[in-house]
């Protein structure tokens, strides 16, 4: 691909403009190269939408002053529209990126979020890259960390969904994908110990808690939600994140007649709990009780 001036009459072709990973415009066959303020130019204008003359002057330019901002920003949209005829469009004092330019973010975002007809819970839809490397600019700081929660979201949401047909493997891809983007995330953590559950694999669910809570009460001195507890534990537990750890021990089976055996939480923080000798021999003994079900015997 070569970069050169696109002709008013090759405007039938679509565009596509690239922010993942770095800068890149491309209409048709063409990579077409710009210098770096018709790139925020029209970075912003992705990101932002339609946006004012001012509002855009002022956060590309906003060292010098207005009067010199909107200089730099009526030359730099004449340079634009030179190379790419219509690039940058300009109606009612707001400028806009035009409608044969689609954007990688924008197509990412809307698939997060269900807005897009093949929003498929599949990792080629989900997988995302790094927005715009190097560029610090509070809009684009602002924008990655938007990207990185909509990405988490629905990694947690695809491994659910995943879960709930009954494709395990692909479930707990994507809910160890969205513990990857933040080990400290406890929906994401939750979304892995649901899997578990779901293929009966208790002993996995409860490593993976007991993973979680020795990284969270090291890292912020905190124990987790009586809510995810509750799914190991068998209880419905209302202790909200971030409360201090429980002062008696929260029992991890209970046998039909009452009694406790072994328990998770030891209300010490920083300092997990060892695992029950059942667990350590593999699955529960019969008889016990755990997150609702019966073992069988």
């Amino acid at each position: 691909m070569v970069s050169r001036v696109v002709p008013q009459q090759a405007m039938t072709k679509p565009g596509h403009l690239k922010l993942f990973d770095g800068f890149r415009l491309e209409i048709g066959d063409d990579r077409i190269h710009l210098a770096d303020s018709a790139q925020r130019l029209l970075a912003y204008l992705t990101i932002q939408g339609p946006s004012p003359r001012t509002v855009v002057a002022g956060t590309l330019w906003g060292e010098v002053s207005e009067e010199r901002a909107l200089g730099s920003l009526r030359t730099t949209v004449w340079r634009v529209n030179q190379v790419v005829p219509g690039l940058v469009t300009g109606e009612h004092r707001q400028l806009a990126l035009a409608s044969f330019i689609s954007a990688d973010v924008t197509e990412f975002a809307h698939r997060a979020t269900g807005r897009s007809a093949d929003s498929g819970a599949t990792s080629h839809v989900l997988r995302i890259r790094e927005l715009l490397p190097g560029w610090c600019e509070d809009w684009v700081v602002f924008e990655r960390d938007r990207l990185r929660q909509l990405h988490l979201h629905a990694l947690e949401a695809a491994a659910g969904a995943l879960c709930t047909g009954g494709e395990y493997a692909a479930a707990l891809d994507m809910a160890f994908a969205a513990v990857r983007g933040d080990p400290l995330r406890e929906s994401a953590r939750r979304a892995v110990i649901l899997v578990h559950l779901a293929e009966g694999n208790l002993v996995e669910a409860h490593r993976e808690y007991q993973r979680f809570r020795t990284l969270l009460v090291g890292e912020l001195g905190v124990e987790p939600s009586g809510r995810l507890t509750g799914l190991v534990t068998g209880r419905n537990g209302d202790r909200p994140y971030g409360a201090p750890a429980p002062t008696a021990p929260v029992p991890l089976f209970d046998h039909p007649g009452g009694g406790e055996s072994g328990s998770v939480v030891r209300g010490r923080p920083g300092e997990a709990a060892p695992l029950p000798a059942e667990l350590g021999r593999g699955l529960p003994t019969a008889g016990l009780r755990l997150n609702g079900m019966q073992t069988r015997p």
